[in-house]
């Protein structure tokens, strides 16, 4: 699973996905499950910004934590922050909680698109939440 964090501003929207990596640093069912993806470096530059990060989970638990631990996140920051959870066949599922009356809700429809199969669906087919 490849988390994005979505901002107009690629440096804002890279060191806010270091901050969720260190954020879930602390969540010991994630511990070592977790990995920044760097985009390419260019000729010049002396490295890539962090574009994605990695999550290995299963369903039932690591997923479960995974899902509190996001969304806790998001609701703790001060400003719009939106996540975006893709699966390698495209489909994704976006955590933007400023019109969320009940997070809780939104926890649980992130568990169950985390722990459900992969559909058939076309790379290009998302299922956004």
């Amino acid at each position: 699973m490849r988390l994005l964090v979505e901002d107009a501003d690629l440096e804002r929207a890279s060191e806010s996905l270091l901050a969720l990596a260190d954020w879930l640093r602390y969540e010991e069912d994630l511990r070592g499950k977790a990995r920044l993806e760097h985009a390419d470096v260019d000729s010049g530059q002396m490295g890539g910004l962090p574009e994605a990060l990695v999550v290995a989970v299963s369903a039932g638990g690591s997923a479960t934590v995974l899902a509190r631990a996001v969304v806790e996140w998001v609701k703790q920051r001060k400003s719009d922050v939106t996540v975006k959870a893709v699966r390698p066949t495209g489909e994704s599922f976006e955590i933007d909680l400023r019109r969320v009356s009940d997070p809780d809700a939104v926890v649980s429809e992130f568990c169950a698109f985390l722990s459900r199969e992969p559909s058939d669906a076309e790379p290009d087919e998302t299922a956004e939440r």
